[in-house]
C-alpha cells in the first residue's frame, strides 16, 4: 500500500510581531506582512515558490 504525506505548508522563517506593516510586490503580486518577515515567507503566504535549499 502506498502512502501519502503531506507536509504543512513551509513558510521558511518563523512569524514576526510587529504594529508596522510593510507591502512588498512579488512577480506581480502584492503582499502585505508585519516589518521584518522574510522575503521567502511573504512569498510562501501567497502561494508564490521560490526554491530554497535548508539543512532539514
Amino acid at each position: 500500500m502506498v502512502e501519502h504525506f503531506y507536509p504543512e505548508k513551509d513558510l521558511g522563517t518563523p512569524a514576526v510581531e510587529s504594529a508596522t506593516l510593510v507591502s512588498l510586490n512579488i512577480d506581480g503580486v502584492e503582499v502585505t506582512v508585519p516589518e521584518g518577515t522574510s522575503v521567502m515567507r511573504a512569498a510562501a503566504l501567497v502561494d508564490i515558490n521560490i526554491p530554497k535549499l535548508c539543512a532539514t
